[in-house]
């Protein structure tokens, strides 16, 4: 299992950026995927499983929230696009240790 700690990410709304968002978990195992963060209401977790070619479809019942997201081997970017609560947009995760 590999931890990632202090990520920051890159988020695309329908109408806004938050460029450079601190405080981002990224947690890979051979298999799944765990996003994590900070929320209004506590921490928010996206998780789910690898469908194969590092593509990973995440859930998050604290939002209740989906996200697809893509992570090529060997790259410290995690890129792909999510929903939650009727909000729409896409993030690139930068993978900090």
């Amino acid at each position: 299992m590999t931890l990632w700690k202090n990520c920051r990410a890159d988020i695309y709304y329908t109408d806004e950026s938050d460029l450079n968002d601190p405080g981002y978990e990224v947690r890979i195992t051979d298999d799944e995927m765990v996003i994590s963060y900070e929320g209004e209401s506590g921490w928010v977790n996206y998780a789910g499983k690898d469908l194969g070619g590092g593509h990973y479809a995440l859930i998050s019942p604290e939002v209740k929230g989906r996200a697809m997201m893509h992570h090529a081997p060997e790259s410290e970017i995690i890129e792909g696009n999510w929903s939650e609560e009727g909000c729409h947009g896409m993030w690139r995760l930068h993978l900090i240790a």
